[in-house]
């Protein structure tokens, strides 16, 4: 039997031997329809023999841009199976971010799913004069686009059936020729402080992140799962796992807007979504809680404490009283039990977080009302490292490491990854590639320590990490995550440094939930900048401060803050596609308002300007507001 060392031979593999089992699902129009091994085998081949006609060669790029949907998942393959390597791009990217991915990668085609995409690359034609065609998979739109660089996925099938037919079995030649040592895929990375670089990852290392994941969180054949990563995220490529290797049923939602309605449907054993999404459920279950009737309201109050208290017993690994089993038992059949039906949760025996890091305030949360979250932490380079097991979850941890993982901490405690799983080097660029990897082992650039259960804990980025005037170090992100655990606070960022005496923040509101707050009690308002300078809405966040600040070494509680009158947004440059804050820009874009904060100034006139999708630009003006968390401008005694 062939060595499948690549995700192209594992699927021909399986339409060998279960080629009428599901493979995938989609939901499109409020119906979910199925496809078979079989189906996904057909699909991938005729759009791999397509690619071959076009020209493509073994080595050769191909960029790949849409949302998460079977017909970029085949396109993957396609190209993969072809020898081809994908560069997949974020959906979201604007027209220069892609321009400068697709030149740097030196891509010959494209595949895009939709007008939104072919505008964006239509836009930016003359600056990537290597990509030879575009071909898209959904039509609507396009049908009077006369560009000859267009093709549809249609026409592309058609190019691979009459090869197919002139060729018999040649698609199955080219898998078998692939190698688990051949680039599988260019994954580019955040760039929160510089430009992004490309890092080339085999298949073997990519497979050796899949089998890592799947050791600790084993699923049967048949078994529902869903992500809603995107394709440029590496941690798609591992998921992808679970379909080639163990043969579940990956689960396409409809939209976004969807998500948990089809997450209910679906009620996946592996769920796997960003910290962002885990953030934002968080805040919709205490906003829909706070606006429930006074018993409800109370029953919750009641009975939360309970699971809190029972979760943090578990996550110490400590027996969990009688007195406290009975309780909680109670709180699981009133409120934990019929909140994870509501969330679609019921049978999720593996929910997952990853991508970037998540507070354990969260943590705690959902471990409180019985939704085991899990932490996968690992990197674009360095593959999978840790995992939470399922009877091994430490709230304040990233996860057991991984068998096969070797893990080394530096003297200045810099996180230092070695084995089968670390990438290549970045793509044309050999100097930084050393910068990195020394030795065999690839400096992540993240600070942390391994605990005496063998779990890893992750402070922060060591480029983040700070000190105050007097001394004190501080990790931004921890604070940062504490923060955002209110349902009021959206996005925040924690600013000090050696020459200030003491940390203040810039925080984004939650928009939806403290407007509704606001109607709840009268308070009228027009615009996200008018609501965020209320009175009322400033005592509001201030409220949560003062509650972090509490669990806060003295050293390093914030004393004042500021409500910005927009959000941060990725495409002025203030976050990157994974919504990581892209610190020194966003330190220089905001220096005037860092630097009233510390000159004492309780107001300061602010214009910012925006930049829509269509290249407009708009401008924000508003007198923005410096406030002290304590009133009298003091710490507490």
């Amino acid at each position: 039997m062939p060595k499948l060392d690549t995700y192209p031979k594992l699927l021909v593999e399986n339409r060998r031997t279960d080629g009428q089992r599901v493979a995938l699902r989609r939901k499109d129009r409020g119906i979910w329809k199925s496809y078979t091994w079989e189906d996904s085998f057909e699909q991938v081949r005729l759009l791999s023999l397509g690619l071959v006609e076009l020209g493509l060669q073994s080595g050769d790029r191909v960029g790949l841009i849409g949302d998460d949907e079977p017909e970029g998942y085949w396109a993957e393959a396609a190209i993969q199976a072809a020898g081809g390597v994908v560069v997949a791009m974020w959906s979201d990217s604007a027209p220069p971010e892609m321009a400068y991915v697709l030149q740097h990668s030196d891509a010959r085609f494209v595949i895009a799913e939709d007008q939104e995409q072919v505008d964006k690359l239509l836009e930016i034609k003359e600056s990537i004069p290597g990509v030879e065609r575009i071909v898209y998979w959904d039509p609507k739109g396009l049908r009077r686009y006369a560009a000859p660089v267009l093709m549809g996925f249609d026409a592309l099938r058609e190019l691979g059936r009459k090869r197919a037919e002139a060729r018999p079995g040649e698609f199955e030649e080219r898998v078998s020729d692939t190698q688990g040592s051949d680039p599988a895929q260019i994954s580019y990375t955040s760039g929160t402080t510089s430009l992004p670089k490309g890092a080339v990852i085999t298949h073997d290392a990519i497979l050796a992140s899949a089998r890592r994941m799947q050791e600790i969180c084993p699923l049967e054949p048949g078994e529902d799962v869903i992500t809603t990563l995107s394709t440029a995220s590496v941690f798609h490529s591992w998921f992808a796992g679970y379909n080639y290797m163990s043969r579940v049923v990956i689960n396409f939602p409809e939209e976004p807007e969807t998500l948990m309605q089809d997450i209910r449907e679906i009620s996946p054993r592996f769920l796997l979504i960003t910290p962002r999404q885990w953030e934002s459920l968080s805040s919709m279950t205490q906003t829909r809680i706070a606006d429930a009737g006074f018993l409800k309201r109370s029953v919750w109050e009641l009975l939360l404490p309970v699971g809190y208290k029972v979760a943090d017993l578990r996550s110490q690994r400590k027996p969990v009283p009688l007195g406290w089993r009975l309780l909680h038992a109670l709180a699981e059949a009133v409120v934990f039990a019929p909140l994870r039906d509501k969330l679609g949760l019921t049978r999720t025996r593996y929910p997952f977080t990853g991508s970037a890091f998540l507070s354990p305030e969260f943590f705690r949360f959902f471990q409180a009302v019985g939704i085991r979250l899990r932490q996968v932490y690992g990197s674009t380079e360095a593959g999978v490292v840790s995992m939470h097991a399922e009877d091994d979850i430490d709230n304040d941890s990233v996860g057991r490491l991984c068998e096969g993982a070797e893990v080394r901490i530096s003297e200045t405690q810099e996180i230092l990854v070695s084995g089968p799983s670390i990438f290549s080097g970045y793509h044309k660029s050999p100097e930084k590639t050393e910068q990195v990897i020394r030795d065999g082992w690839f400096h992540t650039g993240d600070s942390g320590h391994v605990g005496e259960r063998g779990h890893l804990h992750y402070l922060d980025r060591i480029d983040n990490l700070d000190e105050l005037a007097g001394g004190h170090r501080y990790a931004p992100a921890y604070i940062e995550g504490k923060l955002k655990f209110s349902r009021y606070i959206q996005d925040v960022m924690a600013v000090g440094g050696r020459t200030r005496d003491y940390l203040s923040v810039i925080i984004n509101i939650d928009f939806e939930s403290i407007g509704k707050w606001a109607e709840a009690r009268g308070i009228s308002y027009t615009t996200f900048a008018d609501l965020s300078q209320k009175e009322e809405v400033g005592d509001l966040v201030r409220a949560d401060l003062e509650r972090v600040n509490r669990t806060l070494p003295s050293e390093a509680r914030v004393q004042r803050f500021a409500l910005l009158p927009k959000e941060f947004d990725a495409d002025e440059g203030e976050l990157t596609r994974t919504r990581k804050l892209k610190r020194q820009f966003l330190y220089a874009r905001y220096k005037e308002l860092i630097d009233s904060i510390y000159d004492g100034r309780s107001e300061v006139p602010m214009v910012s300007e925006v930049k829509y999708r269509d290249g407009r630009k708009g401008q924000v003006s508003t007198s923005l507001k410096i406030r002290s968390v304590y009133r009298d401008g003091g710490a507490p005694c």
